[in-house]
């Protein structure tokens, strides 16, 4: 009788804040250089047809959905982030500190940090 018997186990999501707002995500293409990882929760920005890393100045886009491992071989990682949602800010990871313009350029594009 294995009728009882967990057949999964759910875990608490830091990052994701609530399912009041549309969760939806995309691969978006990153340079690399050397070897690394890309945290979950890392903001990443839009500029110029290009998206990096969070940086002062830039233009807050999305937040990684997935850790993302690269080597020194990667010349471009394929990384999936979020672009809508609702997110926990204590969980992001901004590079640099988020301002009052990026949490409003994130809301723009339907990403709403509590």
């Amino acid at each position: 009788m294995r009728v009882n018997n967990e057949a999964y186990t759910m875990e608490n999501d830091r990052l994701v804040y609530d399912m009041s707002h549309p969760r939806d995500a995309k691969n978006i293409t990153l340079a690399a250089s050397g070897a690394g990882v890309i945290k979950r929760g890392q903001v990443v920005d839009y500029a110029d047809g290009a998206y990096t890393l969070h940086a002062e100045g830039g233009a807050a886009a999305g937040i990684v959905a997935a850790d993302t491992t690269y080597t020194a071989e990667d010349t471009e990682i394929t990384v999936p982030v979020y672009i809508s949602g609702t997110f926990r800010a204590s969980a992001c990871i901004p590079g640099e500190r988020l301002t009052t313009a990026d949490t409003e350029n994130l809301r723009s594009k339907g990403i709403y940090l509590k």
